[in-house]
């Protein structure tokens, strides 16, 4: 483990080294990206502590006043319920059809939750740790992505508009395992631009066996590998392709054995969540009607969505940032795209969030600072809409 983080640490970028004044030799000596570091933490202990405020709001207007109301609201308690009893022995059966089971949740979070619960927190408390942790570890990682695919201002302008971009609300605000599945996507780009094939695999394949949004770093990996064979070299990013997909891929045998199904997983998902792929069909379908309620969400909100997305897509191509990068976000867009269920809802699209580095790249003399506004005034709003208006504007 301790290799694993000299990997994620790594080298000083250049021009963090050059900002940084020289010091006396006396005193303990800490790595030179502490400072700029605990900076962008400081800015993510501010969000938390307005979300806190937030949850309080909503709270009082939707859960008689009990703090943890919010937090557990939607699927968070799916998660606390995996971590406190596993997964079902037997799956959960509704008229003929599988129902809504703990099993649609991957076991990373949950694990995390239950390893605090032994150490004697209580479940909220437990879950409430982990995702301050894991996202502080996020926001981090995230800096020093930015900071070694530009430099150490994007990185930093990346990591703000990271926290505060409007879908972290649920990432934040609720127990999700986006707290924990983005930190580990984070870490896996991060080993992958510095070429740390075999730690950016077992990194990845974490975050496949967090959440299956995790996905698109097959993309990602396969990028250099197609690369080194067109040059005719033998691909040593080859590990990370073949580690990546194996969390998931693990999962779903899992299940398969325990509930002899070997597609248990996909029809678990169908049945229960009515989830499939349509291809963008229902998407399609629903933009024309402005106001219409759909299954990925209200068509207004998927207009926002959309927007964003071209938006993306524009700051990747103009950022010129590296194949991998935009393998892995078009991936995480497609997915989004092509399922039903989906759509492009404030949550699903912090999957993509490497699009925020670029757009930090893009506007880093002019532009980033009323984005980072706008998105900082809308992160506590979705938050407070998703936990009190329930179904009246769509799942988060």
């Amino acid at each position: 483990m301790a290799d694993l983080f000299e990997q994620l640490a790594g080298p000083v970028h250049p021009r963090v080294k050059a900002l940084r004044p020289a010091r006396p030799s006396e005193g303990p000596v800490f790595p030179p990206w502490t400072g700029p570091a605990l900076r962008v933490l400081g800015f993510y202990a501010i969000v938390r502590a307005a979300l806190l405020l937030a949850d309080s709001l909503s709270a009082r207007l939707q859960y008689h006043g009990e703090l943890s109301g919010p937090l557990l609201s939607w699927d968070s308690h799916h998660y606390l319920q995996a971590a406190a009893n596993g997964y079902p022995a037997v799956a959960p059966i509704l008229g003929g059809h599988l129902t809504y089971s703990n099993a649609n949740f991957l076991p990373v979070f949950p694990l995390l939750i239950r390893f605090m619960e032994l150490l004697g927190l209580s479940s909220v408390g437990a879950a409430t740790f982990v995702s301050l942790v894991s996202g502080a570890v996020a926001v981090v990682l995230v800096w020093r992505l930015g900071t070694e695919l530009f430099d150490e201002q994007v990185g930093r302008n990346a990591a703000i508009l990271f926290t505060v971009f409007p879908g972290m609300a649920i990432a934040w605000g609720l127990f999700y395992s986006e707290c924990v599945g983005l930190a580990l996507v984070a870490g896996c780009l991060l080993l992958m631009v510095r070429e740390r094939w075999v730690w950016a695999g077992v990194v990845g394949a974490l975050a496949t066996a967090t959440n299956p949004a995790a996905l698109p770093l097959v993309l990602a990996a396969l990028v250099p590998t197609v690369q080194a064979l067109r040059r005719r070299e033998v691909p040593r990013s080859l590990p990370t392709l073949v580690l990546v997909p194996t969390g998931f891929l693990a999962y779903v045998v899992y299940l398969g054995v325990k509930y002899h199904d070997a597609l248990y997983w996909w029809h678990l998902n169908h049945q229960a969540w009515d989830t499939s792929v349509d291809f963008g069909k229902s998407l399609l379908t629903l933009l024309p009607h402005f106001w219409k309620l759909g299954l990925p969400g209200p068509a207004w909100l998927e207009w926002m969505g959309l927007f964003a997305v071209v938006g993306a897509v524009i700051a990747l191509v103009r950022a010129k940032a590296p194949g991998l990068i935009n393998a892995y976000c078009i991936g995480v867009l497609v997915l989004l795209f092509v399922s039903d269920t989906s759509g492009f809802r404030p949550r699903l699209l912090t999957w993509a969030f490497p699009a925020l580095i670029a757009v930090a790249a893009v506007t880093r003399r002019r532009g980033w600072q009323p984005i980072a506004v706008a998105f900082a005034c809308l992160l506590p709003i979705t938050f407070i809409v998703y936990t009190t208006l329930g179904n009246t504007i769509g799942a988060p």
